[in-house]
């Protein structure tokens, strides 16, 4: 086993550090393909671009009309807002309408019969509520704003996010599924995509690609 250990440091000592960047050479809008290097397996694109990472989970945030069941009032100066969703579900957006300037927030999740609290009285300012949770078996969630002497909130936008393997997907092409590879949606309009070397960040996508291959990127070391 002591033999391991030298080649194991090795591979510590070649791998880049978080923050290390590459540069495409392809900046034009649309699906991109890059073979990850030896030295950046956890290569990324900006968190607000569509990617992942063959052989990885990736978190799929969906906009499913259907998750919102609606809302009541169960308390004066209270409105509840209820979602339910597939199992397997890990995150849950919720935008409002006006921010909620200071309101109290509590969100209640269920799983199987039983229920526990993602938040208490946390007071929200914006208009955006962002809920994470690691139980696989959660079904649906309540969101309780405590209103009192504000506007009711009414909610204007909702999203799950749950974590699949792009492999595992009949629905992703066979040109989307090549091992030690990073793929990503480059937005195009002009915007100059820079990847980097990002440990530990879990990738997020809103859509699997259509049909259709891949442009292949080459990289540079940014400077």
């Amino acid at each position: 086993m002591g033999a391991l250990l030298p080649l194991t440091s090795a591979l510590w000592l070649a791998m880049a550090p978080a923050g290390t960047c590459w540069l495409p050479d392809d900046q034009t809008a649309g699906w991109k393909r890059v073979e990850l290097p030896p030295e950046a397996p956890a290569l990324a694109a900006p968190e607000d671009v569509d990617q992942f990472r063959a052989g990885e989970p990736v978190r799929l945030v969906e906009s499913d009309a259907k998750a919102y069941v609606g809302a009541s009032s169960p308390k004066p100066g209270r409105m509840a807002y209820t979602f339910r969703f597939p199992r397997g579900t890990s995150r849950l957006e919720v935008s409002f309408l006006e921010p909620l300037r200071g309101a109290k927030v509590d969100a209640t999740a269920s799983a199987e019969g039983r229920t526990f609290p993602l938040l208490s009285e946390r007071r929200q300012s914006g208009n955006t509520l962002v809920l994470d949770w690691n139980a696989a078996d959660v079904d649906g969630v309540v969101v309780e704003v405590h209103h009192h002497l504000r506007e009711r909130p009414v909610v204007r936008a909702w999203r799950t996010g749950r974590s699949v393997w792009p492999e595992r997907e009949d629905s992703v092409p066979a040109t989307f599924k090549a091992p030690r590879s990073l793929y990503f949606l480059h937005p195009g309009g002009g915007r100059y995509v820079t990847l980097c070397q990002a440990p530990g960040r879990m990738l997020s996508l809103s859509h699997w690609p259509a049909e259709g291959a891949p442009s292949m990127v080459s990289l540079t070391r940014a400077p």
